[in-house]
């Protein structure tokens, strides 16, 4: 998935940088943008745990969104090559929790809602620098061109990433937080859940391998699922130009 930036990276205006330079920039700010999603969605699983009654999480010192405590370097190559992946599991210790159920399905849409917020926001300011910022300014400084260029990708990619992650781990596939979900309600030994730990890793293969045919379901539930997000974002932010 990266590695389309390196040879055709978007533009903002006219190119006063070389493209190669350009491309740089998208490659960088597309690793940080994985790097702070992951962190965020990690980060809020243990940040409800804890306020749930679940300490195991700041014990182990994954109350943070420091990316060293999160990344998990398959799921973080996965994401650079393919466009989804992972993060190192949060630890819950549901013995913890206050209320078992109800508080497992709240730890486990944490990391879910916490990407559509973080997605929200950066939209919102990818959205409100490109409507802002004068193009004259741009084209008249490449340092500030790339500065600003860096800036508007980062956030870009930081929003596309997180609702990516959002609808990703919302599928109902083991371990992902979807099958936490729906583990809390209908219980783990269920002859669909057992099937689904058992099968999930073939299904998650399925998945990657139809990408590359002419039609995969999961694009079409991903961009049907972010375009209708992202109709609601442009909404809201179209508010303020």
């Amino acid at each position: 998935m990266i590695f389309r930036y390196i040879s055709n990276p978007p533009g903002l205006v006219n190119t006063i940088v070389p493209s190669t330079a350009e491309g740089i920039l998208c490659v960088v700010a597309f690793i940080f943008a994985i790097m702070f999603g992951l962190s965020i969605h990690e980060f809020a699983h243990g940040f409800v745990a804890y306020k749930k009654g679940d300490d195991t999480a700041r014990l182990y010192g994954r109350l943070t969104i420091n990316p060293l405590r999160h990344i998990d370097p398959l799921g973080f190559v996965m994401l650079l090559v393919a466009g989804f992946g992972w993060a190192k599991p949060v630890p819950v210790d549901v013995n913890k929790l206050k209320r078992t159920r109800s508080d497992i399905v709240w730890v486990s849409l944490a990391g879910i809602i916490f990407n559509i917020i973080a997605s929200f926001f950066f939209y919102g300011i990818y959205f409100l620098m490109l409507n802002y910022i004068p193009a004259d300014a741009l084209v008249q400084n490449r340092f500030l061109y790339m500065l600003v260029y860096l800036a508007i990708y980062f956030c870009y990619f930081s929003s596309t990433i997180n609702i990516g992650l959002a609808l990703f781990n919302i599928l109902p596939l083991f371990p992902l937080d979807g099958y936490r979900v729906l583990e809390a309600f209908v219980g783990s030994q269920r002859k669909f859940m057992i099937f689904l730990r058992q099968y999930s890793f073939i299904l998650f293969i399925l998945i990657i391998f139809m990408e590359y045919l002419p039609f995969s379901p999961f694009s079409w539930y991903v961009n049907a699922c972010a375009g209708g997000l992202y109709w609601l974002f442009n909404l809201f932010w179209g508010l303020f130009v």
